[in-house]
């Protein structure tokens, strides 16, 4: 029993059944059938890098289960995805794939019931839609050789570039000339320094020689002067060579014109830069990054694994998978100063959470509020656990029915006056 039978312990049953299936139509595709590229992008160093980084950054995401529709599914999704992976491998594991091939999926693992136990990223080289008795099935074929059959709508498609197909991504045959111009770069430096690194020196027969008479020859120059044998340090040849020159050792480097555009082209198709790659990118420059290529990955996976997971009437009330970050971790010292100063006692979060942006690990206290003005202590229904003074319950009445007016209103204020808070770089930092 491998681990596609503990995964899905029906899976021959399933691929057996609708073997015979005929394809499904969809609007765009009379075929709708997906293959893997055979470019082999992952092969080149630079699209390795950039891959490999944005998988490496996408893998901090933090899953949530919203709802309590179904406790079976939050049960199943709240330590890690499935037994055999924890959550930052398989959401690595699933952004490059994404990347690789543009399409990726996620399917439920199940139980001998077929109750879901979890979820699993697939790597498979060909995909199809199928129709088996009215319903649209997707029938897998993986990289061991195994078939999959599963119903569309337990599968979750991830895909970039989609165009042409209602459910698949457009390949990576854009990016082949790229590939090609880095290819050949490498196999010309190569080429360069290995001749360059044989041919020492450059001779001139005196006369007409034959072939094998010009190969003896050199071969007697080499052994008696290039070998180790040659202790003198003085080099002689006879008549038989009517000159020779030294080949100065000359090193092979692209331009930097060439190189610059070869990398502009991946950076561009993968959404990075040199900063990124680097881990040497400024609080602007992940905050772009994150925006524009892992948050989308996190709402398409999110927002797919929710209708997976979930009926439409468990939707509708609220249940729903999510996943996200907290970029403040990326934020200098000044910047995460200044959120926790401007925002823990507005109720914007709790001490916990507070916490959490300075890395450091909960309280077991720490889930409550603060509130600015007498200091009230909250829980997360806003229930009244201290005020520092006045009248309590009055005060917490009249903050609840949203009358912010009371004789105990003063600006507390000096927050700005007492720090001069510039961040790692040291540039001033005024408040908006």
């Amino acid at each position: 029993m491998g681990l596609l039978d503990r995964l899905f312990p029906k899976h021959r049953q399933l691929a057996e059944k609708t073997a015979t299936a005929t394809n499904y139509k969809t609007i765009t595709e009379y075929q709708t059938v997906f293959s893997t590229w055979d470019g082999k992008i992952y092969e080149q160093a630079l699209v390795r890098s950039a891959i490999e980084k944005t998988s490496v950054l996408a893998s901090k995401l933090k899953p949530e289960v919203l709802g309590d529709s179904s406790p079976r599914i939050r049960r199943a999704l709240d330590v890690a995805p499935n037994q055999y992976m924890s959550w930052p491998k398989m959401i690595g594991r699933l952004m490059t794939i994404l990347l690789n091939d543009n399409t990726a999926a996620v399917v439920p693992a199940f139980d001998k019931d077929m109750q879901v136990t979890g979820i699993y990223p697939l790597k498979f080289d060909t995909a199809e839609v199928v129709d088996y008795k009215g319903e649209p099935w997707v029938r897998f074929y993986l990289g061991s050789g195994d078939p999959m059959a599963i119903e569309l709508r337990w599968v979750c498609f991830l895909t970039r570039f989609q165009y042409e197909s209602d459910f698949f991504g457009t390949s990576n045959s854009a990016l082949t000339s790229t590939l090609q111009l880095m290819d050949y770069q490498e196999q010309a430096q190569e080429a360069a320094i290995r001749n360059g690194a044989n041919i020492k020196f450059i001779a001139s027969a005196s006369s007409s020689m034959r072939p094998e008479d010009i190969e003896k020859k050199r071969d007697e120059f080499s052994d008696r002067n290039l070998s180790t044998k040659n202790t003198s340090g003085l080099m002689i040849y006879d008549n038989t060579f009517e000159s020779m020159k030294q080949v100065e050792p000359v090193s092979y480097t692209v331009s930097p014109e060439e190189m610059d555009r070869i990398q502009r082209n991946v950076f561009n198709y993968f959404g990075v830069n040199e900063s990124i790659l680097q881990s040497s990118y400024t609080e602007e420059e992940f905050g772009a990054f994150y925006e524009s290529q892992i948050e989308p990955f996190a709402v398409q996976l999110g927002e797919g694994l929710t209708q997976v997971l979930y009926t439409p009437t468990q939707r509708r009330h609220g249940n729903r998978v999510v996943f996200s970050a907290n970029r403040l971790e990326y934020a200098s010292n000044a910047s995460k100063r200044n959120m926790i100063r401007d925002m823990l006692d507005r109720c914007v979060m709790t001490l916990n959470e507070a916490r959490e942006i300075l890395q450091l690990p909960p309280t077991e206290n720490g889930d409550v509020f603060i509130a600015r003005g007498e200091y009230y202590i909250l829980d997360r229904n806003l229930n009244l656990l201290y005020s520092s003074g006045g009248n309590a319950e009055g005060e917490r009445k009249s903050m609840l029915e949203g009358d912010t007016e009371s004789e105990t209103d003063f600006d507390l204020g000096g927050d700005d006056d007492i720090y001069n808070d510039v961040d790692t770089r040291g540039t001033s930092e005024v408040d908006n």
